[in-house]
């Protein structure tokens, strides 16, 4: 429940942060504030009543998160009251005008009024039409810059973000949800990209050590049996290393889309048998473990035995055999658990060490590759305990060792 708490919370935090830089992003963008014109100040003083309507409904679509429709109902029926509140003032007053003269006029004065009423009504149905106009441009100027921000983005650039404006209805709403779906497609495309690169720069190496090596045995090492056996042992280790990067690409392409199989465990029985894996394959090194009991978690046991299995590999590829210790533990700190990997190895130098979780990064690239290290597994492990909800620590130090640090919440 706990590691659940944690994760969630850490996607809220990366989803406000997320929002927060579109906002930056679209606030910088946006075009400075317009003074207005003197003309279109005389037309609001002229046409006040009109003016004043849109007014308020830029004032509705600003600051209250109402439907489209909501809004229009709103606007069309204030305009429509407005219209009949003149006619109604301008019938009323006729009326008492005739009403004060000294002579009444009947016929004269209803054909006058009938010629009124009709030019009004014309007048008034203009206005009501041009401001039922401007008010649906106000209602689209936002959509059509969403178009036009939408014909602008394609592979090439998916920086790109929709920006509704001040809208406070179904737009805002819409465009949240497709800036976020551009958010997960950059994701993906970026991660396919890396993946493309990745592989052809991490694969380039051992396809020319093979081809270096076929070429080398057609020419002389057909009858020479020594270099004979040194090509075939070496396209066979540069083979095992082609598979063994591409099986790692593969993963952490997965684990962009990852999907955790939760189940509940006893860590300390989960990492004593990774250790005792190791105890029979591995006597070169002195291979400790000390668990406290009672630790049980909730998250993928498969993908998290994998990433210990990726720092134990670590420490027994840059721990001398001499008198190499490796001691593997895991304790409960707090409301949290602690598994940590500690050696006494060649140790990782202060320039290196903020990089090491870096893609194809090794601190000895020439040792690294001999070893048979991809530059990826320190990579995969970070990803699966960040995919958990926990954290991953390091500390270490030229000559004296590494310590790695998990940490499940």
């Amino acid at each position: 429940m706990a590691t659940e708490n944690a994760r969630e919370t850490a996607e809220e935090s990366k989803k406000e942060a997320v929002d927060e830089t579109i906002r930056e992003v679209l606030a910088e963008q946006a075009p400075p504030p317009q003074k207005r014109a003197w003309w279109q100040t005389t037309l609001m003083i002229v046409f006040f009543p009109f003016t004043g309507l849109i007014a308020l409904y830029r004032f509705i679509t600003s600051h209250l998160h109402l439907r489209i429709s909501v809004k229009t109902t709103v606007i069309f029926t204030l305009m429509f009251g407005v219209v009949l509140a003149a006619f109604v003032i301008f019938v009323i007053s006729s009326i008492s005008n005739q009403l004060s003269g000294d002579t009444i006029d009947t016929d004269r004065y209803l054909a006058t009024l009938k010629l009124t009423s009709a030019i009004l009504v014309v007048l008034f149905i203009i206005i009501g039409a041009v401001v039922g106009g401007i008010a649906s441009q106000t209602m689209l100027n936002p959509v059509r810059r969403m178009i036009d921000t939408i014909d602008s983005i394609d592979g090439n650039n998916l920086s790109r973000r929709l920006d509704a404006g001040e809208s406070k209805d179904e737009l805002a709403d819409l465009t949240g949800r497709i800036n976020s779906m551009l958010d997960d497609i950059e994701l993906t495309f970026d991660r396919q990209s890396n993946f493309v690169s990745d592989a052809s720069h991490e694969l380039k190496t051992p396809l020319s050590v093979i081809q270096g090596y076929a070429n080398l045995l057609r020419r002389w090492g057909k009858d020479d049996p020594e270099i004979l056996n040194e090509g075939i042992e070496n396209i066979a280790r540069e083979a095992d290393n082609m598979k063994r990067i591409v099986e790692q690409l593969l993963l952490l392409a997965k684990l962009g889309n990852f999907s955790m199989a939760k189940m509940r465990f006893d860590l300390s029985q989960a990492v004593g048998e990774v250790v005792d894996s190791y105890l029979v394959t591995d006597i070169r090194h002195k291979l400790t473990f000390e668990g406290d009991e009672g630790i049980t978690v909730e998250a993928d046991k498969n993908m998290l035995v994998e990433s210990i299995r990726t720092l134990i590999d670590n420490a027994v590829k840059y721990t001398p055999p001499e008198n190499g210790v490796i001691c593997v533990s895991c304790k409960r700190v707090d409301a949290h658990a602690e598994i940590t990997v500690a050696d006494n190895g060649i140790g990782i130098s202060e320039a290196d060490l903020p990089r090491i979780f870096d893609r194809f990064y090794r601190c000895d690239k020439v040792r690294g590759r001999e070893k048979g290290s991809s530059g990826l597994g320190l990579t995969i492990a970070k990803n699966i305990i960040e995919i958990m909800g926990g954290a991953i620590e390091v500390q270490s130090k030229v000559g004296v060792g590494t310590t790695f640090v998990i940490k499940l919440y």
